[in-house]
Protein backbone atom coordinates (compact mmCIF):
# COMPACT_ATOMS: atom_id res chain seq x y z
CA UNK A 1 0.00 0.00 0.00
CA UNK A 2 1.55 3.30 -0.74
CA UNK A 3 0.58 6.41 1.55
CA UNK A 4 0.81 9.97 0.70
CA UNK A 5 1.05 13.14 3.44
CA UNK A 6 -0.98 15.47 0.97
CA UNK A 7 -2.36 17.61 3.37
CA UNK A 8 0.16 20.67 2.55
CA UNK A 9 -1.50 21.28 -1.00
CA UNK A 10 -4.99 20.11 -0.27
CA UNK A 11 -7.67 19.95 1.71
CA UNK A 12 -7.42 16.40 2.39
CA UNK A 13 -4.95 14.54 5.26
CA UNK A 14 -3.84 11.25 3.57
CA UNK A 15 -4.48 9.82 0.41
CA UNK A 16 -3.94 5.57 0.41
CA UNK A 17 -3.61 3.60 -2.70
CA UNK A 18 -3.53 -0.22 -3.34
CA UNK A 19 -3.00 -0.80 -6.94
CA UNK A 20 -5.99 0.72 -8.59
CA UNK A 21 -7.79 1.28 -5.37
CA UNK A 22 -7.45 4.67 -3.44
CA UNK A 23 -8.63 5.87 -0.42
CA UNK A 24 -9.07 9.66 0.70
CA UNK A 25 -8.50 10.42 4.38
CA UNK A 26 -9.27 13.56 6.51
CA UNK A 27 -7.43 13.09 9.87
CA UNK A 28 -8.27 15.05 13.13
CA UNK A 29 -6.74 15.24 16.10
CA UNK A 30 -7.83 16.98 19.35
CA UNK A 31 -7.66 16.65 23.19
CA UNK A 32 -11.07 16.52 23.54
CA UNK A 33 -13.66 13.06 23.41
CA UNK A 34 -13.44 13.57 20.11
CA UNK A 35 -17.12 14.03 19.51
CA UNK A 36 -17.10 17.52 17.11
CA UNK A 37 -14.75 18.15 14.87
CA UNK A 38 -14.21 21.01 13.25
CA UNK A 39 -14.31 20.98 9.20
CA UNK A 40 -13.95 23.00 6.32
CA UNK A 41 -16.37 24.05 3.80
CA UNK A 42 -13.77 22.37 1.10
CA UNK A 43 -12.84 19.47 3.33
CA UNK A 44 -17.01 18.57 3.42
CA UNK A 45 -17.47 19.44 -0.28
CA UNK A 46 -14.68 16.71 -1.36
CA UNK A 47 -15.17 13.91 1.17
CA UNK A 48 -18.61 13.97 -0.27
CA UNK A 49 -17.45 13.49 -3.95
CA UNK A 50 -15.20 10.68 -2.51
CA UNK A 51 -17.63 8.74 -1.17
CA UNK A 52 -17.56 6.07 -0.88
CA UNK A 53 -13.83 5.50 -1.44
CA UNK A 54 -13.59 8.24 2.08
CA UNK A 55 -12.64 7.67 5.52
CA UNK A 56 -12.49 10.23 8.68
CA UNK A 57 -9.35 9.05 11.34
CA UNK A 58 -10.15 11.54 14.31
CA UNK A 59 -7.00 10.52 17.64
CA UNK A 60 -8.95 12.32 20.21
CA UNK A 61 -8.06 12.10 24.05
CA UNK A 62 -4.42 13.37 22.68
CA UNK A 63 -2.05 14.68 26.51
CA UNK A 64 -0.68 17.71 25.00
CA UNK A 65 2.22 18.69 27.19
CA UNK A 66 2.79 22.62 27.50
CA UNK A 67 5.78 22.76 29.69
CA UNK A 68 8.76 22.68 27.02
CA UNK A 69 9.45 25.45 24.93
CA UNK A 70 7.67 23.14 22.24
CA UNK A 71 4.93 21.47 23.07
CA UNK A 72 4.92 17.73 23.35
CA UNK A 73 1.66 15.69 21.94
CA UNK A 74 1.29 11.98 23.34
CA UNK A 75 -1.09 9.60 23.56
CA UNK A 76 -4.55 9.66 22.13
CA UNK A 77 -7.51 7.27 20.65
CA UNK A 78 -7.64 6.32 16.98
CA UNK A 79 -11.54 5.81 15.47
CA UNK A 80 -12.16 5.10 12.00
CA UNK A 81 -15.25 5.67 9.97
CA UNK A 82 -14.55 4.39 6.83
CA UNK A 83 -16.61 4.66 4.10
CA UNK A 84 -17.68 8.13 5.49
CA UNK A 85 -21.40 9.77 4.54
CA UNK A 86 -21.48 13.28 5.37
CA UNK A 87 -24.91 13.36 6.59
CA UNK A 88 -26.55 17.11 6.42
CA UNK A 89 -27.89 16.63 10.33
CA UNK A 90 -24.04 16.07 11.43
CA UNK A 91 -22.82 19.19 10.18
CA UNK A 92 -23.19 22.61 12.30
CA UNK A 93 -22.76 26.00 10.97
CA UNK A 94 -20.42 28.25 13.34
CA UNK A 95 -19.35 30.70 11.05
CA UNK A 96 -20.65 32.85 7.86
CA UNK A 97 -19.01 35.05 5.93
CA UNK A 98 -20.56 38.05 5.39
CA UNK A 99 -20.17 40.76 2.07
CA UNK A 100 -20.23 44.18 3.32
CA UNK A 101 -20.46 47.41 1.14
CA UNK A 102 -16.56 48.37 2.61
CA UNK A 103 -14.42 49.07 -0.28
CA UNK A 104 -17.40 49.80 -2.90
CA UNK A 105 -16.45 53.44 -3.77
CA UNK A 106 -18.78 54.61 -0.48
CA UNK A 107 -17.69 57.01 1.96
Amino acid sequence: MNVKDVGNRESLGLELKRGEEGLRVEVKGTTSAGHDVILTRSEVEKQRRYYPANALVVVHAIVLDRTAAEPVASGGVLHCTSPWEIANEDLTVISYAYRTVVGDGEV
